[in-house]
């Protein structure tokens, strides 16, 4: 339970004493929780919200909460908690009680004893007379209004009681003795007890707040000014005793809290009456008298008085009103006009601006008496402004005539009284003085009547700003020079295009009014970025449009020139008729006619999906939908000589698309493909089109520079595809002089992301009908990088590379420029297929696998060649001196190291250096498989393997976890834990240590460097992230070294998949299972 030195100890003495008197006064409510955590609300000048955490024990404090802004600026413990402490410990008192009175009837019916019961109640009551019961008491106000010499005072004074109400004599004194819970006594029928106070009424509680409010606010003030003693309380402040000054603000605080309630109110030395507060502007009144044909302006006695200069607030009859800003803006001149006299004396000609000028504003604030006498000597007509515009060199002139009725004058010759007879016009000069400020806004000069702009760009700013305010109000002509509007908007341009037989577009411009050349100087004009341009006429044509920004865009990136004359067509290159298409689209400026031809190749290329282009007969069961839909895209734009890039995401089977395109493309070629690969995907290319399309015959360019030289000769000319590596291909390029291709396709085509590289340079030199690349990531770092692969796609599509800079690449990403970006992603997405596995989730299969062929390096291969040929030797004499039954354990051990070479030698060779095909694959498939944002296991059965991808990886600084036999199980646990909330985006895997028992959910990619003998251990692996929980689909990768023993464990694992689980358990004495034939085909 706690202790009261407990709760004491948490705050200094003056803030214990609050929080006490706050929990007197029964200020927490709402407090909820049990043992050791309870939350609470406390009322104080606002409702705070507390939260305590109490120690197991409930006998100590462990932390505390409060929203108060005391307890955001000082560490103890606020009065809040402090009241919530309180409560609690009552309430633990109570339990205890309650705990206390149920074991004592318990011993009372054992005993028949009663007198420890009775004591139980008498000490938890008497526990209870410090909670006092609240004094409700009444506060009412009285405001108190002075003005000595124009100086206006305000004050307050305040009654408190229950029935009977009695004046708080000393503010100060009371709201001192309130913060230390002192009774002060009012009268022998009246004693306060502050600590149990409690004030009603809704807005008696608000200016009881308010008063403490401000009464903090005066004191810290004047107490950081020093203006007091710090430690009499502040009773020396400079107030009234029983009252104290209400500054403006705290004036309008006031009036806020009263409400609709009324109160008491003492102005000067009037009679106090009971007011209440409107907010809305009294109606004074005025009165003018005819004197001679002078008037004089009078303000009748009324019962109106001000309590700030400002005029903020006036008490009008027992209303105060709070004014609006427009109502305070005219009555302060005003009065001030009226300042030691009651009368304004107005000459026959001020009148007349007195009418005209004045007598409208007034109106807004009061209601004015005019004497018929007065009026008769006046006429008013309302004001008919007229302006004429006219020509004046390279600028305008106008010309102004004003018109009241019958009479009408040049404001500019007639600045004075205007009379008509014996009357006296009453002009309008607020609205003259308007529309004549307008030419001083816009630098007109006066001559002789007329106003006068020379200059163009300021007569333009008149036209397009000045004019359009002159018309709000009067109305405009214009000389017969003018044949239409002086400012005109740009005409909309159409554009006719057409596809013609050379394969390209074909387009006519032309614009309502306007020849070419005009077109042409408009759009020069608005390079110029001039907000305007002058036409023969004289015509302005506003250029600050959007449209023109198309027209100029338009002009430019299809490169048509000034020259044509309307009528002339101009020929572009059809890879424009995506993006002019878009740009009409998106684009108010242009309106597009298209062909029928345009338009069906538009849809073409727009929308693959409704093409009704055949899949080849061999692939139609093997393609996904989303698959064909590829092959119809790229068949699609090589049908039109465009090429593209197929970016679709890892996984997704870019390959077989690039086949069935290829292989849909055989009949009509006329010339074999070029594919341009990594060198780590060589053999996987070739293994795909045997797998996949064996019709098609693949002729590889590798091996010497003899061997790839009499590969391309391809003397029958009945290759079908020439696959070569980048590598290969900068070596060779004399090879490919003269030589022309139907296709180039590039995979993995950020290889020539740098045009500046060897490889760039020489793929762009290549001669193809059609070009296409494949990669899942066309942008990794900078957009030079998309350049450079469009500049192999389709050459000068995206400008020159300097050009691209200066109009893209720079403002893009150095100014974060939307509309350049808008722009480039127009002119490359329909060129651009990409599909996520999130978009074609339905269509994949939950696990997807896929076999990866890499070739081994030189060196390898001189190694694995060697062991096998040992290995051989040594299988041939265990056969023959002990027989299979018996050498399985030697037989394994050789099968063992000839895996262990295929991954890399240097696993057990000390100075091996000549690389790894397969770990040079494994490097790029993870780099592209991070960049794009995937989370994989790496699994092999050799720790030592392993060991090595993590010495690659931190070369590269790419960061993974790391698990295997030597990891304790707790380790193991956390390391999960780490990767599934995605710590890490690799995960290294012991095969035999990772491969059961963890829940692997965060990963969406498996990768076995190396193959098992039984599959199913494979498969138990690849489930540690295939399984319940995995929301994504699970890619997995078999990475196979081409010409080694892991071609053949992958093709016995093929054979003996579907009998895995009716014939052996995980663990490798799958060997045990092969047949002898099967053994000694693994060394054959």
């Amino acid at each position: 339970m706690l202790e009261e030195a407990t709760i004491r100890e948490l705050a200094e003495q003056r803030i214990y004493e609050r929080g006490m008197m706050y929990y007197r006064q029964n200020r927490v409510h709402e407090l909820k929780g049990k043992g050791t955590e309870y939350t609470a609300t406390v009322s104080g000048s606002d409702t705070y919200d507390v939260q305590v955490s109490l120690s197991s024990g409930g006998d100590g404090v462990f932390s505390y909460e409060c929203t108060c802004p005391s307890a955001r600026k000082y560490f103890n413990a606020c009065k809040h908690v402090i009241a919530v402490l309180k409560e609690i410990q009552h309430r633990q008192e109570l339990e205890s009680f309650t705990k206390s009175a149920s074991e004592a009837g318990n011993r009372v019916r054992a005993s028949g004893s009663a007198y420890q019961s009775g004591a139980n109640m008498l000490a938890y009551f008497k526990s209870m007379v410090q909670r006092k019961q609240p004094q409700r008491l009444q506060l009412e106000p009285q405001l108190f209004s002075v003005c000595y010499y124009g100086q206006y005072s305000v004050w307050l004074e305040f009654k408190l009681g229950e029935d009977r109400l009695y004046v708080i004599k000393n503010i100060i004194d009371f709201l001192h003795n309130v913060k230390l819970g002192n009774s002060v006594e009012f009268g022998k029928n009246l004693t306060v007890d502050t600590s149990a106070m409690e004030i009603v009424g809704e807005s008696s509680k608000k200016l009881w707040q308010m008063l403490q409010r401000v009464h903090n606010d005066l004191m810290n003030s004047y107490m950081r000014a020093s203006y007091v003693n710090r430690y009499d309380g502040g009773r020396s402040l400079p107030f009234q005793q029983k009252r104290f000054y209400l500054t403006p603000s705290h004036l309008e605080e006031f009036l806020e809290c009263m409400g609709d309630t009324e109160f008491l109110f003492q102005y000067d030395n009037e009679a106090a009456r009971r007011v209440s507060v409107v907010h809305e502007n009294p109606r004074l009144r005025l009165s003018v008298q005819d004197k001679a044909g002078n008037g004089i302006l009078s303000l009748p006695d009324e019962d109106i008085c001000p309590l700030d200069s400002e005029y903020r607030f006036i008490r009008c009859g027992n209303r105060i009103h709070v004014t609006d800003s427009r109502f305070r803006e005219l009555v302060v001149p005003l009065m001030s006009s009226f300042a030691g006299t009651d009368q304004i004396q107005m000459s026959k000609s001020q009148m007349a601006d007195f009418l005209g000028s004045v007598l409208p504003k007034l109106e807004y604030i009061a209601d004015v008496d005019l004497p018929a006498s007065l009026t008769e000597r006046f006429f008013l007509e309302p004001l008919q402004p007229e302006f004429y515009l006219d020509y004046y060199h390279d600028g305008v002139e106008v010309r102004p005539s004003f018109h009241y009725g019958n009479t009408s004058f040049n404001p500019i010759l007639q600045a004075g009284p205007v009379s008509s007879g014996q009357l006296t016009l009453v002009r309008d000069m607020e609205t003259e003085i308007y529309l004549l400020s307008v030419f001083d806004t816009y630098g007109f000069f006066q001559n002789d009547g007329i106003f006068v702009q020379p200059d163009e760009e300021k007569a333009y700013d008149f036209l397009t700003e000045g004019l359009p305010l002159l018309a709000e109000r009067a109305d405009i002509f214009y000389a017969d020079a003018f044949q239409k509007k002086p400012v005109q908007r740009m005409n909309r341009i159409t554009a006719g295009v057409s596809v013609n037989d050379n394969n390209l577009l074909e387009m006519r411009l032309q614009s309502d009014d306007l020849d070419m050349d005009e077109i042409f100087a408009i759009i020069a004009s608005y390079r110029k970025k001039r907000r305007y341009h002058r036409m023969k006429d004289g015509t302005f044509i506003t250029l600050e449009e959007q449209q023109l920004s198309a027209v100029a865009e338009l002009v430019d990136s299809l490169g048509i020139r000034k020259g044509a004359a309307t009528g002339e067509t101009v020929e572009i290159p059809l890879s424009r008729a995506m993006y002019l298409d878009a740009l009409a689209r998106e684009e108010d400026g242009i309106r597009l006619e298209r062909s029928a031809r345009f338009r069906s190749m538009v849809r073409d290329i727009r929308h693959p999906t409704e093409s009704e282009l055949e899949v080849p007969a061999s692939l139609e069961h093997t393609l996904r939908e989303y698959q064909a839909t590829g092959f119809r895209w790229l068949s699609t734009l090589a049908a039109y000589g465009l090429g593209g890039i197929l970016a679709d995401d890892m996984g997704l089977g870019k390959t077989i698309q690039v086949l069935a395109f290829l292989l849909s493309a055989q009949r009509e070629r006329k010339a074999p493909a070029l594919v341009v690969v990594p060198t780590s995907l060589l053999y996987n290319w070739a293994d795909e089109v045997q797998r996949f399309t064996p019709e098609l015959k693949v002729r590889m360019v590798n091996g010497s520079k003899a061997d790839r030289r009499n590969q391309m000769e391809d003397s029958d000319g009945d290759t079908d595809i020439f696959l070569t590596t980048y590598n290969m291909l900068a070596r060779d390029l004399e090879l490919y002089e003269g030589k022309n291709f139907s296709y180039c396709f590039l995979d993995e085509a950020q290889h020539i992301k740098n045009p500046d590289t060897q490889k760039a340079r020489a793929v762009k030199k290549i001669k193809a009908s059609v070009c296409f690349a494949l990669t899942g990531t066309p942008i990794e770092n900078t957009l030079t990088e998309l350049w450079s692969i469009f500049d192999f796609l389709m050459p000068g599509y995206l400008l020159s590379h300097a050009k691209f800079k200066q109009r893209f690449e720079v403002p893009i990403v150095r100014a974060q420029d939307t509309h350049a970006a808008k722009d480039l992603k127009r002119r490359v997405m329909p060129f651009i297929l990409r599909r996520m596995k999130r978009e074609v989730l339905k269509e994949l299969p939950d696990k997807v696998e896929r076999r990866v062929v890499n070739e081994m390096t030189e060196e390898q291969a001189r190694v694995y060649k060697a062991y096998f040929v040992q290995a051989k030797k040594e299988f041939a004499e265990e056969m023959k001196n002990r027989g299979l039954g018996e050498s399985r354990i030697k037989i394994l051990a050789l099968l063992t190291r000839l895996r262990q070479i295929a991954c890399d030698p240097s696993l057990f060779l000390e100075d091996y250096d000549g690389g790894s095909g397969k770990l040079e694959l494994l490097g790029e498939v993870i780099e592209d498989a991070v960049s794009s944002g995937h989370r994989m296991l790496i699994f092999s059965q050799f720790t030592t393997m392993l060991q090595h991808i993590a010495t690659w990886l931190d070369d590269r600084d790419m960061d993974y976890l790391y698990l295997d036999g030597q990891t304790p199980s707790i380790e193991r646990l956390r390391l999960v834990k780490r990767f599934n909330e995605g710590e890490m985006p690799i995960f290294l895997i012991s095969l035999k240590a990772g491969g059961t028992g963890l829940n692997l959910t965060g990963a969406d990619m498996v990768i076995h460097y190396d193959p098992w003998w039984n599959p199913a251990v494979e498969d138990q692996a690849t489930d540690r992230a295939y399984r319940l929980g995995q929301k994504n689909n699970v890619q997995v990768l078999k990475l196979i070294t081409k010409n080694t023993i892991e071609e053949q464990i992958y093709e016995l694992q093929e054979k003996k998949k579907s009998l895995i689980d009716q014939m052996i358990e995980p663990g490798e004495n799958f060997l045990s299972k092969l047949t002898d034939e099967e053994i000694r085909g693994l060394f054959a």
